[in-house]
């Protein structure tokens, strides 16, 4: 959940408010009829002596009412330490606000979505996956919005069992001009299969909004436990039309 950039909303749209950079999702929806675009441009990770990237991961969002905004996440290109590249897996999302698009100090959103077996280069497991997340944005004192999720999602393991995941995130933004800001998140992932594979992170990065419908964003993902990545840079851009 991105901090809400200040400058001034054009043409009677919300706020620009975005899924990105950090992972908490945002509980906003996009407006009825417009589109919105949130793209990771690049990323690089490191985890030990490994050492991946991914190109143009693209979430690409349609306001289908003044509740409801339709999601498709197309993963453009990706390459991993074992050679695998490519295409992955899309996603299909939608997500639903029950309160606080457009008024209050509280918003609250689901969002199922299911994952598409599209990878191609070794970089998928060739099932079918799905989850639901459950995003929660709430203003607090001296300019500071906060954003909490939990999702569980339904994933398959190497032999195709399936299992269920949790994630959990917090993240806190403040703005540090009129138009730019930071924020700070605390992430965990945990399967239920092995707590050996339990994961956390702790991320921090800007956003810039250089016009009211457009924003780039920049930080680092830093693993906090041994089954995490150790480092992932970052940077993406989103608009809204």
């Amino acid at each position: 959940m991105a901090l809400v950039p200040l400058v001034a909303a054009g043409a009677g749209l919300r706020p620009l408010s975005t899924d990105r950079p950090d992972i908490t999702e945002s509980p906003y929806t996009v407006d009825a009829g417009h589109f919105q675009f949130e793209t990771e441009i690049a990323n690089w990770a490191r985890d030990g002596s490994e050492r991946g990237y991914s190109l143009g991961e693209l979430n690409s969002k349609v306001g289908l009412d003044s509740a409801n905004d339709l999601q498709l996440v197309l993963p453009f290109y990706a390459h991993v330490h074992d050679g695998g590249e490519g295409f992955g897996d899309m996603e299909v999302r939608l997500k639903h606000n029950f309160w606080g698009n457009d008024e209050g100090s509280t918003a609250l959103a689901i969002m199922p979505f299911i994952k598409l077996p599209t990878a191609n280069g070794g970089l998928g497991n060739g099932e079918y996956e799905g989850g639901i997340i459950v995003p929660f944005g709430f203003d607090g004192p001296c300019d500071w919005s906060f954003g909490v999720q939990g999702e569980a999602d339904l994933a398959a393991d190497d032999d195709g069992v399936y299992h269920v995941d949790f994630l959990t995130s917090a993240t806190s933004s403040h703005p540090i001009s009129e138009n730019a800001g930071f924020f700070l998140e605390l992430v965990s992932i945990l399967g239920t299969d092995s707590s050996e594979d339990w994961e956390a992170y702790f991320n921090i990065g800007m956003t810039w909004a250089f016009a009211p419908m457009c924003q780039l964003d920049g930080g680092i993902r830093t693993g906090l436990t041994q089954a995490s990545a150790d480092l992932i840079p970052f940077v993406g851009a989103s608009t809204k039309f």
